[in-house]
């Protein structure tokens, strides 16, 4: 059965609204998604969009009719079989005749189980599939796929065979652990399996160390964000030349070890290892130090006698925020309160281990943090604790608000039916909305100043603090998986936010969206994003319609839905800044006060 979209909303042509018209060449038939050879996860069926030059023409794909948008848009969902799988388009031309196009993929197959006789060991499923080091306290988890009902076993060089049970027994997918122990010592080697007569050997092999654990210096590529586990979310960031005691790695990620027992992973390039016998790290703390910074910060200074990692965490309601250093020791005689600071109340500390230090920093009454920037400097940790804007009664006055059009030309994002690219709707959208804000007052400044910048990810939420950015809005749009049903159910915007500070303000936002977006609303989401996660002040990202749809993709095409979103975007900002001026107000922040001075770049 094959399903395709069937629009009647008319939306006029992108070049009727001065937006970037895309170049569609001149060939009758166009197929945007999935691209040629695409490789294609097991799955029944799959999306496939594009445009057709005679949008009132028949057209079929493998036989069955697709309804085509009044754009050229198509969007169809279609069974698919496993192996080399062929898209076979046909439009009926105006003079009769037939145009044919072929889009060709590779679906993978559904996994089958192994035949039960004779017993066979799938040699290409062996794991570990990447080299990796091992230390005591660790597991060494292996898998395998074998018969159905097969006797699995595995070992490492110079030690007994162990057993593996299957975890999936109709597929024959076979696992088995390893504690590694004190003394375990061992160069790279395959693991070894057997399934009754089979046998093989991994492609990844292991080592088992029980000496000194190596120290590295961080000094990050890329993102700065440590993860979870290996390959999974992000845990906390760490500032370049910070020194860890690493545990081992797996492939092309090290294992770091922190304080009470905690771990976290990195890409190996991001560490530079130091020579053996080097000391551990480890930090002493001393005088701590409160004072107000320039513009609307105050400084928290923490004195360490090293670079060790940190992870900060926020309260709920913004009264406080605790700053964990890993690695330290507390020394602290003395923390010093400048008598012309009236934001933070006190710093509390409590070691929490051996090796694990907190600092608890609690505001003022009727204080609240606005968001935080921490760096180090030559004798610790810089910690800046921005403070609420002053909310003047035209909200906008005064304020930097800092729009950031997703995507760039070496990475475009989604792409519509027409060939639109999303980078160039994020940045529409964005012109809309500075637009809008400036009527309001607001300075508005851009990541991307000209809709060909490349700006790189981590470099945004940077751009934002340097400009002493009120708020960071991040505009983008959206995109179904391939394997997803676009029919399934319906889709529109979301709004995301990650730190404690940015949630009342993805809630206003997302209000707005409801009131003002004629689409169906996904929910107001938290979202691990980058450039919600690192930066320093309320911050959230949008995703206002999806590049998936034909209908969806012409709204974006109409500078009057691009008005109506960026009307939402401004409104949901209005409301979230009436709020903090109303809760200014009550405390008595403003009844006489006057604007800050404000700095316009970090020094």
């Amino acid at each position: 059965m094959i399903w395709s979209v069937i629009l009647a909303a008319a939306v006029a042509p992108a070049s009727a609204n001065n937006f970037p018209v895309v170049d569609r060449g001149t060939a009758p038939i166009s197929v945007m998604f999935p691209g040629e050879r695409d490789v294609i996860p097991p799955t029944d069926a799959e999306w496939i969009n594009g445009s057709v030059r005679q949008p009132a023409r028949l057209f079929r794909i493998n036989g069955d009719t697709v309804s085509v948008y009044r754009t050229g848009a198509f969007l169809a969902w279609l069974p698919v079989s496993p192996g080399t799988f062929t898209f076979h388009c046909d439009l009926t031309l105006k003079n009769g005749t037939t145009y044919s196009y072929e889009r060709t993929v590779l679906v993978e197959p559904f996994p089958v189980p192994l035949p039960a006789k004779p017993v066979s060991l799938d040699e290409s499923s062996l794991s570990p599939k990447q080299d990796l080091e091992l230390r005591p306290g660790d597991w060494l988890v292996v898998r395998a796929k074998a018969s159905p009902g097969a006797t699995v076993k595995f070992r490492l060089p110079k030690h007994s065979w162990m057993p593996m049970r299957p975890y999936n027994p109709g597929l024959g997918l076979y696992e088995g652990g390893y504690l590694v122990e004190p003394g375990d010592e061992l160069d790279a080697s395959p693991v070894e399996f057997r399934a009754g007569s089979a046998s093989g050997k991994s492609r990844g092999k292991v080592s088992l160390r029980s000496g000194p654990p190596p120290v590295a210096v961080f000094h990050p590529s890329g993102s700065p964000d440590l993860k979870s586990a290996f390959e999974q979310g992000e845990l906390f960031p760490a500032l370049p030349g910070t020194r860890f005691l690493t545990a081992g790695f797996d492939g092309s990620e090290t294992k770091l070890a922190l304080s009470g027992g905690q771990t976290a992973w990195t890409p190996t390039g991001n560490l530079q290892f130091m020579p053996e016998g080097s000391a551990p790290p480890h930090a002493i703390s001393d005088t701590i130090s409160v004072k107000p910074g320039e513009g609307d910060v105050t400084v928290v200074h923490f004195s360490l006698t090293d670079r060790v990692p940190f992870e900060i965490q926020e309260s709920d309601d913004l009264t406080s925020l605790v700053v964990r250093f890993h690695y330290t020791d507390n020394h602290t005689n003395w923390i010093v309160y400048d008598s012309k600071d009236d934001f933070v109340s006190q710093a509390r500390l409590r070691q929490q281990s051996r090796d694990l230090l907190e600092v608890e920093i609690k505001l003022r009454p009727g204080q609240k943090l606005w968001g935080y920037e921490a760096v180090w400097d030559g004798a610790g940790l810089r910690l800046e604790l921005r403070h609420p804007p002053y909310i003047a009664k035209r909200v906008f006055s005064g304020l930097t608000i800092f729009l950031d059009p997703g995507h760039m030309p070496s990475a475009p994002g989604a792409v519509g039916p027409l060939g639109t690219k999303e980078m160039d709707v994020n940045y529409a959208l964005a012109l809309e909305t500075r637009k809008l804000l400036q009527k309001e007052g607001a300075k508005v400044v851009m990541s991307r100043a000209n809709e060909d910048d490349e700006v790189g990810l981590t470099a945004r939420p940077k751009m934002a603090w340097d400009r002493r950015a009120d708020v960071f809005v991040s505009i983008h749009n959206n995109n179904l998986p391939g394997e997803v049903d676009p029919f399934k159910q319906p889709h529109g915007y979301s709004i995301f936010y990650f730190q404690p500070q940015s949630l009342a303000l993805a809630r206003d936002v997302y209000a707005a969206y409801q009131k003002l977006v004629p689409l169906p609303g996904e929910q107001l989401r938290y979202g691990n994003l980058l450039v919600a996660r690192q930066t320093a002040m309320p911050a959230i990202l949008t995703e206002s319609a999806y590049m998936t749809y034909p209908d969806q993709e012409a709204m974006l095409l109409t500078a009057s839905f691009r008005h109506e979103v960026a009307s939402a975007i401004v409104a949901g900002l209005r409301s979230f800044l009436q709020a903090e001026r109303a809760r200014q107000k009550s405390r008595g922040l403003i009844a006489a006060a006057k604007p800050p001075k404000r700095r316009g770049r970090r020094r």
